[in-house]
């Protein structure tokens, strides 16, 4: 990459994720993942976090990735390439709560394909344990903190550099507590198909706002994932539901209302006991 700035980095974190009821690319959903890294001595098992409704129910899944030519050091200009495989031929890891949305792709099998099968090499930048908040960053935010969501509303993506859409939002509840007693919170947040799966950060460059007044300095934070929002009915319910993943035409009966329901990153490290082979 030609820039540290995490901003920058920002690009190369996530992936769009389209999928097919049948076994053929003739994409009918689309959603959102994006790399984590898990370490156990000198064994690495990089994943790509999603939300389980993003998955459920795909006979194949498309993932577009950019490349690289040097080890992974630097990403090549352009549209990224595309690995379709099916369901089958990799498995699901599942969050063992039922009532949690998350769920992940195994990711060495993958990318050992490209290299070995279809001579190139994806380039990726894994999020850890090391971004998710400590209790300290946790502590600092306030009631209301300024957050990114990184991810493919609609599906949409920019094809030329295979960049996703980057949204600004708010913290719509205190960070520190759970939201109806769950380990989540609420954003304030465009909310649109394809968003699921979204991860949430907190990023300062340069200066930010703590308990003790004015930080300057840089702060950066995996602190959610998208998986829900909120709609109004036609008769005036507010319902929180799953967000969609169909990116074809749909009948509009409600309309988002721009709440999105995001599960607490730290439960992404419960994923870790389900990856195989260890």
């Amino acid at each position: 990459m030609n820039s540290d700035r995490v901003s920058d980095q920002l690009r190369y974190m996530t992936v769009r994720i389209l999928t097919a009821r049948d076994k053929t690319t003739n994409w009918t959903g689309a959603g959102t993942g994006f790399f984590y890294l898990f370490q156990k001595g000198d064994k690495q098992a990089p994943i790509l976090v999603t939300n389980k409704h993003v998955l459920d129910g795909a006979a194949t899944v498309g993932l577009t990735f950019h490349v690289t030519t040097d080890e992974n050091k630097t990403p090549a200009s352009g549209p990224g390439r595309l690995i379709a495989f099916f369901e089958e031929q990799i498995p699901i890891l599942r969050h063992p709560d039922p009532n949690v949305d998350l769920a992940a792709i195994p990711l060495v099998g993958i990318m050992n394909h490209a290299r070995e099968a279809e001579g190139w090499q994806p380039y990726i930048r894994c999020l850890d344990k090391s971004h998710l908040p400590s209790a300290q960053t946790v502590a600092d935010f306030g009631a209301l903190v300024d957050i990114l969501m990184v991810g493919y509303p609609t599906g949409l993506v920019d094809s030329v550099n295979n960049f996703p859409v980057v949204r600004r939002g708010l913290t719509s509840t205190p960070y520190i507590s759970d939201y109806q007693g769950k380990k989540e919170f609420l954003a304030d947040i465009p909310v649109y198909g394809g968003s699921s799966g979204s991860p949430i950060f907190v990023l300062n460059e340069g200066s930010f706002a703590t308990a003790n007044g004015i930080t300057v300095g840089s702060r950066f934070a995996l602190i959610g994932v998208l998986y829900a929002g909120h709609t109004e009915t036609i008769n005036g319910q507010i319902v929180a539901e799953p967000v969609p993943t169909n990116i074809g035409p749909v009948a509009k009966v409600t309309h988002i209302i721009n709440l999105g329901l995001c599960i607490k990153a730290k439960l992404i490290e419960d994923l870790e006991a389900q990856i195989p082979d260890w």
